[in-house]
């Protein structure tokens, strides 16, 4: 037995390997180590068991017949025992098994067609063999990192895309067997030529599907920012609910004033000067609980800055305002209400771990060259950090709010900044306006 002999018979091995390995791969979709280690090594040895129950079958068939033949039973021999197992051990749904039985046998044509091309380059078939056996396990591992996933997220994504996506390995399948194994149409032109169609289709198959998962991360991604504005904006809409019963209160306190007055007066005729002093210090202490500050002719802005003002106290904390605002902005009420009540509440959560001589807090906001300025600073303890220009917070349900921030600055064409440098935070939005009152 010749070198090439024995280097075809190794390959063939490696090929049997390779399509089980790979068929099971993508019918789990498990391309970067998910599931527990027991469940993949169970599945390895599973396809271990059975490559071993096939290679002796294919080479009892081999005996029995010639290898044409054999080639022929192959969907028999191999592809069926390997979708029912899937099917059944797997617990994989049908579809799912026959597709990617038969994507993995599309994907066989990759180091077959580098070993079309070194043959007929050098026109002798032990080059070709040898990068056969060169090529089958890189290219395995780099279907396995980075097209697998795209495989399986393409048939699970919808009942729609696995017919859209199953459908080119399927038909390929049926195709080269009919052309190819069952009849040599495929053959009675250019042999080179014609094997190499095949390994163009399959690398843009692999592009195509890798491209469509990275598109489909994309879109999940702006689904799932889209979600976090939406409960952000919810969240600001009530607690605007919430000031805005704070500032109807105020008015009812404004409004009752007289009925104070005439408690006040009657107090001091009566000679009770203590107890009319200490019930105008009740009523100034309820009075300055809901009547908001005014910082400047936005309403809204004195809202949340007056509540915040409260906030910050109530830790011990200053808050510095210097609002330059309008009475009217052109952004929604909301969104102007996420944006400064995300950026204060991590301001008052990064300083309630410093001493309380540090615990200081600025916020500035202004119309400047038609654009609305916010920036918001204070000092911080430990270490923040920033990943893709976003603080990252390592706290169960939080981390959202610099994201939603960012969101608002990006849907209205604006620009958005978090820097974290010698120990003081700093958040910069802006955001253009079309006017200014």
């Amino acid at each position: 037995m010749n070198i090439v002999k024995i280097l075809e018979l190794l390959n063939y091995g490696l090929v049997l390997l390779y399509g089980l390995f790979l068929s099971s791969e993508i019918a789990v979709g498990e391309a970067e180590g998910e599931g527990s280690t027991d469940e993949r090594q169970q599945r390895k040895m599973k396809i271990l068991f059975l490559a071993l129950i096939l290679t002796p079958i294919q080479i009892l068939c081999t005996s029995f017949w010639d290898v044409e033949t054999t080639r022929r039973l192959y969907p028999l021999i191999v592809h069926l025992p390997l979708v029912l197992v899937l099917i059944f051990s797997f617990k994989r749904p049908a579809g799912i098994a026959v597709v990617s039985v038969c994507t993995a046998y599309l994907c066989c044509e990759l180091p077959r067609g580098g070993k079309l091309a070194v043959t007929a380059l050098t026109g002798q078939a032990f080059w070709g063999e040898l990068t056969y056996t060169a090529l089958i396990v890189p290219i395995f591992f780099l279907l396995w990192r980075y097209f697998v996933r795209a495989a399986y997220n393409a048939m699970v994504d919808s009942p729609q895309s696995l017919y859209l996506f199953g459908s080119l390995p399927v038909v390929y399948y049926i195709f080269n067997y009919a052309t190819t194994v069952y009849s040599n149409i495929w053959y009675a032109q250019n042999r080179v030529l014609n094997e190499f169609m095949p390994t163009l289709l399959i690398l843009f198959y692999v592009a195509f599907l890798t491209a469509y998962r990275v598109q489909l991360q994309k879109r999940s991604q702006i689904e799932t920012q889209s979600s976090l504005l939406a409960a952000q904006l919810r969240q600001a809409d009530a607690e605007l609910s919430t000031l805005h019963q704070s500032k109807t209160q105020s008015a009812i306190y404004q409004h009752d004033m007289r009925h104070h007055l005439t408690m006040i007066d009657h107090l001091l005729s009566t000679e009770n000067p203590e107890r009319a002093r200490e019930y105008i210090k009740k009523v100034q202490t309820d009075i300055e609980s809901v009547t908001p500050r005014p910082f400047c002719e936005n309403e809204l802005v004195n809202l949340l800055c007056s509540a915040f003002l409260d906030r910050a106290g109530h830790i011990g904390a200053r808050l510095s305002v210097d609002a330059r605002l309008p009475k009217t902005l052109p952004i929604p009420d909301t969104e102007l209400c996420s944006v400064l009540s995300n950026g204060l509440e991590n301001a008052i959560h990064a300083v309630s771990a410093l001493e309380e001589s540090q615990r200081n807090i600025e916020l500035y906001c202004a119309i400047q060259l038609n654009k609305l300025l916010i920036e918001i600073r204070n000092p911080y303890a430990g270490e923040i950090v920033i990943q893709r220009g976003v603080p990252v917070s390592g706290r169960a349900g939080h981390g959202y709010g610099c994201r939603s921030i960012r969101t608002i600055a990006e849907q209205h064409g604006g620009l958005c900044s978090f820097k974290a440098e010698n120990g003081i935070f700093q958040l910069r939005l802006m955001l253009p306006v079309s006017h200014s009152n």
